[in-house]
C-alpha cells in the first residue's frame, strides 16, 4: 500500500517540503519497499530531466514564426483576388464579342417601312443575332476565340504556378 503520494514525493525531490515533511518522508521510505521504488524511479526521471539542457533559440525566433504564419493567411486571401482577377478577365472577353455581335446587328441597314411592328424587330434583331453568332463560332471565327482564350488560360496558369512557387519559397524561408 502507497503512503505517499507522487506530488509528495516530487516536492520532496525538488526540496519543497518542510524539514518536519521531510523527516516523515525519510521514516515512511525506510520502511515501505513500495514506496522506495516508486521514489527511486521518480529520482531517476528527475536526475534524467534535470540534466536536459534548453534548447537556445535566437532571439528573433518568434518574431520569424509570427511573420512566416502570418504569411501563410495571406495566401488564400491572395489567391482569392487572383481568381477574381482572371474571372474578370474571361468575363470582358465575353462581353467584347457580345458587344462586336451587337454592333454588327445594329450597323445592318434596316428595311424602311412604315409600320414595323415590336415583335418584327425583336424577330429580327435574334435572327441577327443568330446569324452573327453563327459566323463569329464557325470557321476562321472559332479558330480566333479559341485562340484568344486558350492563349488567357496559359497565361493564366503560368502566373498562378508563379504565385505558388513564390509563396512557397517565402514561406519555406
Amino acid at each position: 500500500m502507497n503512503l505517499i503520494s507522487d506530488e509528495i514525493l516530487n516536492n520532496y525531490l525538488d526540496g519543497e517540503l518542510t524539514p518536519e515533511k521531510i523527516q516523515e518522508v525519510d521514516a515512511i521510505l525506510k520502511r515501505s519497499e513500495p514506496d522506495m521504488k516508486r521514489f527511486k524511479a521518480l529520482k531517476l526521471v528527475h536526475d534524467n530531466l534535470s540534466s536536459i539542457k534548453e534548447d537556445k533559440v535566437n532571439e528573433d525566433f518568434t518574431f520569424r514564426l509570427m511573420k512566416k504564419l502570418n504569411r501563410k493567411f495571406v495566401l488564400p486571401k491572395q489567391q482569392k483576388y487572383f481568381i477574381i482577377l482572371v474571372s474578370s478577365f474571361m468575363v470582358l472577353i465575353c462581353l467584347g464579342i457580345v458587344g462586336y455581335v451587337i454592333a454588327t446587328i445594329l450597323s445592318t441597314p434596316t428595311p424602311q417601312t412604315e409600320s414595323v411592328e415590336v415583335t418584327e424587330t425583336v424577330q429580327r434583331i435574334t435572327i441577327g443575332l443568330i446569324t452573327e453568332l453563327q459566323k463569329l463560332f464557325s470557321g476562321n471565327g472559332l479558330s480566333i476565340i479559341g485562340s484568344i482564350i486558350s492563349f488567357a488560360m496559359i497565361i493564366t496558369g503560368y502566373i498562378f504556378f508563379e504565385r505558388q512557387k513564390q509563396m512557397k519559397t517565402r514561406l519555406g524561408s
